[in-house]
C-alpha cells in the first residue's frame, strides 16, 4: 500500500514562499524557502520505494491531471516486464554483426541486478511518476482519483509544491531528494524524463551495459561515436548535451531568461532535460551542490549544467538521446529517446515497435567501425 504523508502544520504550509506562474527579480532563488531537506513532505510516496536492487530507476516528470498520458506509459515503454532486455534482440537480432555486445565485464559487475543469460537476460527496473499539486485546488473527485491511482499502481511520488512550468527546478530537485534518500544502496542508474518523450528501454539497457545499438536509415543525427561504448561505473552523465548556448532573451520566449536570474552571456554545458542518464553518485552529488547553487527555473540548466559544475561533474554527449519529434517511426527502434510522443502517436509507434515480424527499418549505406 503506498503511503499518504500529512504535513503537521497546515499554517506554516501556506507560509512558504511557493513561487507560482513567474519568478520576478524578488523571488527567492534560495532552494532552502522551498524545500525542507530533514523532512517528509511528500504527500505520496510508493511503499518500500527502491526497496530491492534496481540497475535502472525511471523518474517520469508528470502532472496530477494527466492520468490518461501515465496510463498509457504503464501499458506501453513503461512496461518493463514485457519491454525489458530480451526485446532488444527482437528489435535488432536481423542485423547482428552491425553492433556490439554487453561487455562481459559489466554483466559480472551488475550481476545482483539481473537474471537469465544472454537474450533471456532481464534487468531490474522501476518506473515513478513525480507529480506536484495543482495550481487550484485539486476537485475532490480528481484528489480521489490520484489517491487510487496510488494504491493500484505504486509508483506516484508526489509533494507538495505546485506543479507549473517555471517550477520544474523545484521537481527535478525534489526527485533528487528521494532518489538520494532511498536509492543510494540499491540502485545504479538513475533516469529522468518527461512524460512526453519515448523510452527505448531495452536500448537504454543495452547502453549501460556496455553495447552498442545498430544504424538505420533513420537513425537521427548519428555521429562517428555511435558505437562507443560506456564504460563508467560513477560520474555518469549522459544525454542530449548543449554545448555554448546564450540565454534567450526574447520575453515571450517559453525558454527566456531575465538577465537577473542569469547575467553571463553562455550557458554551461547541459544535458536536455527531455531524457538523461545518471549514475546514482550523481544524483547525491548534484543534490548536495543545490543547496548552494542559485536556482533558475529552466530545469535541465539548473541540475545538470549549474549544478554539476558545482560538483565538478562533466555532461557527455551520446547521439542515442534526441530532442525532437520525429515522423519516421524507424527512428524509435534505433534511439533511446525521442520527444512528443503521447496520445495517439505513442500508440502508433508501440505498435510498430511491437511488431517483431517487420524488417522495414533498412541499414544505411555505411559502415561504422
Amino acid at each position: 500500500m503506498y503511503h499518504v504523508y500529512q504535513l503537521n502544520n497546515y499554517l506554516e504550509l501556506l507560509k512558504r514562499n511557493t513561487p507560482l506562474a513567474d519568478w520576478t527579480l524578488n523571488t527567492s532563488r534560495n532552494l532552502r524557502d522551498y524545500i525542507w531537506p530533514l523532512e517528509d513532505t511528500a504527500l505520496i510516496v510508493p511503499r518500500d520505494f527502491c526497496g530491492q536492487k534496481t540497475l535502472l530507476l525511471i523518474v517520469v516528470e508528470s502532472r496530477v491531471i494527466d492520468f490518461a498520458q501515465r496510463q498509457l506509459i504503464r501499458e506501453t515503454w513503461g512496461n518493463t516486464t514485457n519491454f525489458n532486455y530480451p526485446v532488444f534482440a527482437k528489435l535488432h537480432g536481423h542485423r547482428k554483426g552491425s553492433y556490439l555486445p554487453p561487455l562481459k565485464s559489466r554483466l559480472r559487475l551488475y550481476t545482483d541486478y539481473l537474471s537469465g543469460e544472454g537474450e533471456t537476460l532481464m534487468a531490474s527496473v522501476q518506473v515513478v511518476f513525480m507529480l506536484g499539486r495543482s495550481k487550484s485546488n485539486l476537485q475532490p473527485d480528481q484528489s480521489t482519483q490520484l489517491q487510487q491511482e496510488a494504491h493500484r499502481y505504486n509508483d506516484i511520488i508526489q509533494e507538495d509544491f505546485i506543479d507549473t512550468y517555471n517550477n520544474l527546478t523545484l521537481k527535478s530537485v525534489l526527485a533528487l531528494k528521494h532518489v538520494s534518500k532511498s536509492c543510494s544502496n540499491s540502485t545504479a542508474f538513475f533516469f529522468k524524463c518527461d512524460d512526453d518523450t519515448f523510452v527505448n528501454v531495452p536500448n537504454l539497457l543495452h547502453f549501460i551495459l556496455g553495447g552498442t545499438v545498430p544504424l538505420y536509415n533513420d537513425t537521427i543525427n548519428y555521429t562517428s561515436s555511435w558505437q562507443s561504448r560506456m564504460g563508467g561505473t560513477t560520474e555518469v552523465m549522459r544525454g542530449y548535451k548543449f554545448s555554448k548556448s546564450k540565454p534567450i532573451i526574447d520575453t515571450i520566449s517559453k525558454w527566456y531568461m531575465p538577465h537577473y536570474m542569469y547575467p553571463r552571456s553562455t550557458y554551461p554545458e547541459y544535458l536536455s532535460g527531455g531524457g538523461y542518464l545518471l549514475s546514482i553518485d550523481v544524483v547525491q552529488r548534484l543534490y548536495d551542490a543545490a543547496w548552494s547553487t542559485k536556482m533558475v527555473y529552466l530545469e535541465d540548466l539548473y541540475v545538470t549544467g549549474l549544478c554539476a559544475k558545482r560538483a565538478h561533474l562533466k555532461p557527455l554527449h551520446s547521439s542515442l538521446f534526441y530532442i525532437k519529434y520525429s515522423i519516421k517511426l524507424c527512428a524509435y527502434k534505433a534511439m533511446i529517446t525521442l520527444h512528443n510522443a503521447k496520445g495517439r502517436r505513442l500508440k502508433r509507434v508501440w505498435k510498430f515497435l511491437t511488431d517483431h515480424s517487420s524488417k522495414q527499418c533498412a541499414a544505411p549505406d555505411i559502415i561504422v567501425s
